[in-house]
């Protein structure tokens, strides 16, 4: 099963390749936005909330109703779901919440001059020279906002990809890749493409991978630091963050998360940013005293 996933910001994507690789491999494409709407109706859930939730905007009322940690499971399970129902191609920055465990993934980084994502934004959105600069920086500080919220350095390193598309020929009409240029590419990744998406685990970690999410949605609503990893439906949850009452939380994450689907087995363990509240630290409990006067 082949699965494809471009990394670009707004007014980036390779359009041409896109249609390109979709039609040879016969891959369903999911832009972003397509990832949020799919996701909204299925799970309930407002796209504003969710375009918040990825663009790390505040949220009112976060702290309580844990909106952000619904939102990005939601997403996880709608990419799992999707990836599950065939060839997929990803186009955006949403792929990166796949985690790297699910191999078999041909991974791209498209990076155009900004004076064509300029172009383009003044064409589709009838922006000027100026705002079309600011809305595509903005964008940029978001997704890197993102990046930080998962945990990684940036969305763009070259260490997560397989190849970063040059651009060297750019159609002045479209402001897009030339067809000469799609089909220099095409030519040096497609062998490429054809190993890296033949794993023969990709099917069971792809499996886990929507196992783990669901509980992770599901858990979602108790609000913990949780880390949620799955291994032939044996789940173990790691509670990486502050929990009032230990043995509660347990409790409550095993009962949750054992009702969901193809769980097999639960576990829970301490992560290394675990601390308890409540509990006063460093006290010097032997020092004199001293009442004032």
């Amino acid at each position: 099963m082949t699965l494809i996933a471009i990394t670009c910001g707004i007014y980036a994507a390779p359009y041409r390749l896109i249609d390109t690789l979709s039609a040879l491999y016969q891959c369903n494409v999911y832009e972003d936005p397509v990832l949020v709407k799919q996701t909204g109706q299925t799970h309930g859930l407002k796209t504003e909330l969710i375009f918040k939730s990825i663009q790390c905007k505040q949220i009112p009322f976060d702290k309580f109703t844990h909106d952000r940690k619904k939102c990005l499971a939601a997403l996880k399970v709608q990419i799992s779901n999707n990836i599950l129902n065939g060839p997929c191609l990803f186009s955006g920055v949403l792929s990166h919440l796949i985690p790297a465990s699910v191999s078999g993934i041909y991974r791209i980084i498209s990076t155009p001059p900004m004076q064509v994502r300029r172009q383009r934004a003044m064409r589709i959105d009838q922006l000027s020279s100026q705002a079309a600069t600011q809305a595509i920086t903005r964008s940029d500080q978001r997704d890197q906002r993102l990046a930080a919220h998962l945990n990684l350095e940036n969305l763009w390193g070259t260490t997560r990809h397989d190849i970063n598309l040059e651009w060297e020929e750019i159609d002045k009409t479209t402001h897009d890749m030339t067809r000469e240029d799609v089909n220099r590419v095409l030519e040096k990744i497609r062998p490429e493409i054809e190993i890296a998406t033949n794993d023969p685990n990709k099917k069971m970690r792809t499996l886990d991978f929507n196992i783990s999410s669901r509980v992770e949605a599901v858990l979602a609503s108790l609000g913990h630091n949780l880390i949620i990893e799955s291994d032939s439906g044996h789940v173990l949850v790691t509670m990486d963050g502050k929990v009032m009452n230990l043995t509660r939380a347990q409790k409550e994450i095993v009962d949750l998360a054992r009702e969901v689907p193809g769980v097999k087995s639960v576990k829970t363990q301490i992560g290394p940013n675990f601390y308890k509240s409540g509990i006063a630290r460093n006290l010097n409990f032997t020092a004199p005293f001293r009442r004032k006067s």
